[in-house]
């Protein structure tokens, strides 16, 4: 009764793990439920299995040799069955029947979740090299090895982003499990070193998604190992000729093993790889000199109507993770920076200062609808006020127009070919300093000609108003220029990262009190329509400043509630939502002085990129 007791728990046990792993935990119960059963039903083939009962296993089969193909709930075979129960008794039934049934070591389960994985693949998972070399080994079962090499797991549990993600086939889950051992037999019976997953991930992408250096290392060298022996017996295979190395290769979202460090964020394995990128040219005592491949890590040469993969540093700038930034990094751009990118963002610099100095004098010699009328009256009368325009400065205004105009067509074209060489969506997707920037550029663009087109319709107030925010977003615009400076740079950023992380937070969710509040003083103090809530909105804006007439309040039809809830409004909003907004900010200040240097850094290669 007892082991009885025992078998049913283990059962169950056994299949709730297994329902778990797979992330659909109704559908999965339900098979585990189903799998219980057969399990512990007695005479059956299941539970002869799973017991290791050779002499029912035998008898069954002798029967009805037709249950080595039964189905389970899982879509898995016998022979899966006693894989993963993975003892010495199981192993040796295993082989026993394998022996009589050689075909069934290609069976593969059905199920959605785990379909396609052989019994290779589980003798790999249970880290059992021995019962890995008898498959391979085995006269017997030949004609059947190059069927178990290459069989591939495409169940959703072994996709790329799930619990079992092991590359599909076996070769990528011994590596991705860290068995070295394994790795050996299975390259020793001819396992492609080449193969790649449905996402087109070679072995070494599989490796750096696990994180597993030393197996990277061990499995790049026996790679180049490999391609060395097929030289020297001067193979003209054409796969091994056009392909480029194994470390070089792109998966389909276009990514080597290098950039696809940099794209997960694993910084350890980014500065491992950079590390074993790295070839030293001559060393002597403790100094030595060792030169960095630029290839993935930095843009390369391209024509502009050919597609490009991503380098580190994009992939860097397009995460926004200065973590990623490492001492091979921050040496390149150093490097960079000296040699020439200083002398590129000077000349920027006083082109763009040139140009809004041109602007700023064209804002201040224009002549406005009022103006001009008053200089016709002038005409008339014979009477000046002394406010009118020279000859010289409308030419220096005409001349000055015609330069803002040109500069802004200009510049508009220039995004307008990066929307069109980045696409669209990438043109926004870039994050902080070059969002930010190119905010600002097409926002000023924009606005200019919308003047021109007001001007142009004679519409002279809303021209003013908006060229009044044309010129703050102007010099704005120069804010850019003094991020990659340490004594200016990390205070641009700590605004940046205020205005649009912690002032935005407490926007939003003031608006909420401020929308309740209005609402509330509306309807105590009898507002009437919008004009009414608008005024209670402005009441309730003021007090936020600090700025309230107690005696308002006190003078309402209901003095003790427009009383409580003034004070709770104060107590909540302007003790302690701006209290928590200064908490915020002093955070976020604490947070970018920390990394300032790296953030500086990181600015440096996003205004360049």
């Amino acid at each position: 009764m007892a082991n009885a007791i025992s078998f049913f728990i283990n059962n169950i046990m056994n299949n709730i793990i297994l329902a778990l792993q797979n992330g659909d935990a109704t559908s999965d119960d339900s098979e585990a439920d189903q799998q219980t059963e057969f399990m512990h039903e007695d005479n059956t083939i299941w539970s002869a299995v799973y017991n290791a009962d050779k002499i029912a296993i035998d008898h069954f089969i002798d029967a009805d040799p037709d249950l080595i193909n039964k189905r389970g709930t899982f879509g898995e075979c016998p022979i899966h069955v006693l894989f993963r129960r993975g003892t010495d008794a199981h192993f040796d039934i295993a082989r026993d029947l394998i022996l009589r049934f050689p075909t069934i070591v290609t069976q593969t389960y059905y199920n959605s979740k785990y379909h396609g994985e052989n019994i290779l693949h589980i003798a790999i998972v249970q880290r059992n090299p021995a019962i890995v070399e008898w498959l391979l080994s085995n006269d017997h079962l030949e004609p059947y090895r190059q069927q178990l090499l290459t069989a591939r797991t495409t169940g959703s549990s072994f996709k790329i982003g799930g619990i079992s993600y092991y590359g599909e086939v076996p070769l990528g889950f011994a590596c991705c499990t860290n068995q070295w051992d394994i790795v050996e037999i299975l390259l020793k019976y001819g396992a492609d070193m080449d193969v790649t997953d449905s996402n087109g991930n070679t072995i070494l992408h599989m490796l750096v998604i696990c994180n597993l250096p030393k197996i990277y290392a061990k499995f790049k060298a026996r790679w180049i190992e490999q391609q060395i022996i097929h030289n020297g017996e001067k193979r003209t295979d054409s796969k091994l000729t056009e392909l480029p190395e194994l470390w070089n290769r792109l998966n389909k979202d276009g990514l080597t093993p290098l950039t696809l460090a940099a794209d997960l964020g694993q910084a350890e394995m980014l500065s491992w790889l950079l590390e074993e990128r790295k070839r030293t040219l001559w060393s002597f005592g403790n100094i030595s000199c060792a030169v960095h491949p630029l290839n993935q890590l930095d843009i390369d040469f391209y024509q502009d109507n050919k597609e490009r993969s991503l380098s580190v540093l994009e992939i860097m700038i397009k995460k926004n993770n200065a973590e990623l930034i490492n001492p091979i990094i921050v040496s390149l751009i150093d490097k960079k920076w000296r040699s020439f990118a200083y002398r590129i963002f000077v000349r920027r610099f006083f082109i763009i200062f040139l140009y809004l100095l041109v602007f700023l004098v064209t804002t201040t010699l224009r002549e406005t609808r009022s103006e001009k009328t008053a200089s016709e009256l002038d005409e008339k009368t014979g009477i000046t006020n002394g406010k009118r325009c020279s000859i010289f400065d409308q030419f220096l205004y005409s001349v000055g127009h015609i330069i803002v105009i040109i500069g802004a067509a200009l510049r508009s074209a220039y995004e307008i070919n990066e929307m069109r060489r980045l696409g669209f969506r990438n043109y926004w997707k870039i994050t902080e300093s070059t969002f930010l920037g190119n905010c600002l550029i097409s926002s000023f663009c924009f606005c200019i000609f919308t003047c021109e087109i007001l001007h142009l319709f004679e519409m002279q107030q809303y021209e003013t108003q908006l060229l009044a925010f044309t010129s703050l977003i102007g010099w704005g615009r120069m804010l850019i220029f003094i991020m990659p400076f340490q004594f200016t740079g990390p205070f641009v950023i700590m605004i940046y990262k205020m205005l649009f992380n912690d002032v935005l937070r407490f926007f939003i969710i003031y608006i909420i009190f401020l929308a309740g509040f209005a609402q509330s003083f509306c309807i105590l103090f009898n507002g009437y329509g919008l004009q009414g809530y608008m005024s209670s909105i402005k009441l309730c804006f003021l007090g936020l400043l600090g700025d309230f007439d107690l005696d308002y309040y006190i003078g309402g039809e209901y003095p003790l509630t427009s009383v409580i809830l003034l004070i709770f409004y104060v107590v909540l909003i302007t003790i302690l939502l701006l209290n928590l907004l200064i908490a915020m900010m002093g955070d976020t200040y604490a947070n970018v002085k920390r990394s300032a240097q790296k953030l500086c850094d990181k600015y440096i290669y996003a205004l360049l990129i």
